[in-house]
C-alpha cells in the first residue's frame, strides 16, 4: 500500500514538471542599466533610453542608474546615486536578471572600475556595451594590453555588445571569446522585403557598412559623386565602418568608376549601376542616410522614397565638403520616426539587445571565462 502510494506521488510530480511552460512563458525581465540618462535623446544615451521605454511598454522591470553628476531628470525608475557607495548599495538592493552597463566616449579608468563592480554582483547576468564609434585610440583607453587589467575586467562580463566591426575587433584583441561577443548597431534599419532580389555584391556590402549612406542619380555633367566620395570619408573619421552606395548610370559612369578607384575609400563605396524602382526602393528604406543634388527626375523620385521611409535626407548641391558632412553626422544622431508602410516596420538593435536578456536569463550560471581565457589554470588569477 506505502509503495502504490510512493508510485501514484512520483507520477504526480513527473507530470507536473513537464508543464511549467505557462510559468516560464509569464516570467518578466528585471533589467538594470547603467549609463548616462539623457537629457537630449542622442548617441549611447538614446539607445539606454530606448531600451529603457520599450522594456517598460512590453510589461518588463526596467530601472537606470543615472552615473551623470550634473543633469538631473525626475523620471520613474531611475535613480541618481551621489557617491560610489550609494551606487554600489543601490546594485545590491534592487534585483535584477540582467545587468547592462553602457560605456561611452571613452574607456576610463573609473569606467572599469565600475565594470568590476558591476561583474561582482551576484545572480544577475552582466552586459557591457562600448558606444566608442570610430574614436579608437590610446587616449579613448584602446590600446588595452591583452593580459591588462582593462582586459581582465572586461572578459568577466557574460556578454559583450559591439556597436561597428572595429570594436568587435577589440574584443578579439583583447581575448574575449567569439560566443560572448555580440555585434548589434543601434542604427535603425528597416526589414528586407522578401519581394525584393538583390545582388549578391550589394547584399554584402549592405552587411559590411553600417551606417549605410546610399545616392541615387543620373552619371550626367553636373552630378558631384565625387563629393560624396569625399563626404564618406569625412564620416569615416567618426565611423570607420560606413560605407556609400552609389544607385544611378549615365556618361560619366565610367569616370566614376575610375575615381572611385583612385580614392582612398574605394573598398567602400560601390557603384551599383542602374537598378529596378523596387530595388531603389529597398536600399532607400535600409539607408541611414539619403545623399541628394535635386537636379534631376531620379533624384527627385529618390527624395520622395526616402520622405516616406523617414530616411534623413542632406543636399550636397550646395555648401562645402565640410558642411555636408556635418550635416549626417547629425543627421546619423537623431532618432528615425516610425515608417509610414506598417508591412515595413522601422526596427533597430533594441529588440536584438531584448532577445540576448532574454537568453542570457534563461541559461544557467557559467563559471568566469577568465581562466579560459588566460589558459593558466594553475596561476588562479581573479578579480
Amino acid at each position: 500500500m506505502t509503495a502504490a502510494t510512493c508510485e501514484v506521488r512520483l507520477e504526480q510530480r513527473r507530470i507536473y514538471s513537464e508543464k511549467p511552460s505557462p510559468v516560464t512563458k509569464a516570467k518578466k525581465l528585471r533589467v538594470v542599466q547603467l549609463g548616462s540618462y539623457p537629457t537630449v535623446n542622442r548617441g549611447a544615451r538614446s539607445n539606454l533610453l530606448t531600451i529603457h521605454e520599450r522594456l517598460q511598454a512590453r510589461g518588463h522591470e526596467s530601472v537606470v542608474i543615472d552615473l551623470t553628476r550634473y543633469h538631473r531628470v525626475k523620471q520613474a525608475g531611475v535613480h541618481y546615486p551621489r557617491s560610489t557607495v550609494e551606487l554600489a548599495r543601490l546594485l545590491m538592493e534592487i534585483p535584477a536578471d540582467v545587468v547592462h552597463l553602457h560605456i561611452g566616449s571613452a574607456l576610463t579608468l573609473g569606467k572599469v572600475a565600475l565594470a568590476a563592480i558591476a561583474n561582482r554582483l551576484p545572480e544577475a547576468k552582466k552586459v557591457c556595451t562600448l558606444h566608442l564609434g570610430g574614436h579608437f585610440s590610446p587616449k579613448k583607453g584602446l590600446n588595452a594590453w591583452r593580459w591588462g587589467l582593462t582586459s581582465l575586467v572586461l572578459r568577466q562580463f557574460d556578454t559583450m555588445i559591439a556597436v561597428n566591426a572595429e570594436t568587435a575587433s577589440f574584443f578579439e584583441r583583447v581575448g574575449i571569446a567569439a560566443n560572448r561577443t555580440h555585434l548589434i548597431t543601434p542604427f535603425p534599419r528597416l526589414r528586407v522585403s522578401e519581394s525584393v532580389t538583390l545582388s549578391d555584391e550589394i547584399e554584402t556590402f549592405c552587411r559590411q557598412h553600417t551606417p549605410l549612406i546610399a545616392s541615387v542619380g543620373e552619371f550626367e555633367p553636373g552630378s558631384d559623386l565625387t563629393k560624396q566620395f569625399d563626404i564618406l570619408s569625412r564620416v569615416r573619421e567618426r565611423y570607420p565602418s560606413a560605407g556609400l552606395l552609389a544607385i544611378g548610370t549615365g556618361t560619366l559612369h565610367f569616370k566614376y568608376m575610375y575615381a572611385r578607384t583612385l580614392h582612398q575609400d574605394c573598398n567602400h563605396i560601390e557603384l551599383t549601376g542602374p537598378l529596378s524602382q523596387a530595388a531603389t526602393t529597398e536600399l532607400i528604406q535600409r539607408a541611414n542616410v539619403l545623399l541628394h543634388s535635386g537636379d534631376n527626375g531620379e533624384d527627385l523620385f529618390a527624395v520622395e522614397e526616402a520622405r516616406k521611409a523617414s530616411t534623413p535626407l542632406v543636399s550636397t548641391n550646395q555648401g562645402y565638403v565640410e558642411a555636408s558632412s556635418l550635416q549626417v553626422l547629425r543627421s546619423l544622431q537623431i532618432p528615425r520616426p516610425q515608417y509610414e508602410d506598417a508591412s515595413a516596420a522601422l526596427t533597430d538593435g533594441v529588440d536584438d539587445v531584448i532577445r540576448l536578456y532574454k537568453q542570457l536569463a534563461a541559461k544557467p550560471d557559467e563559471p568566469a571565462p577568465l581562466q579560459a581565457a588566460y589558459e593558466w589554470p594553475s596561476i588562479g588569477w581573479g578579480l
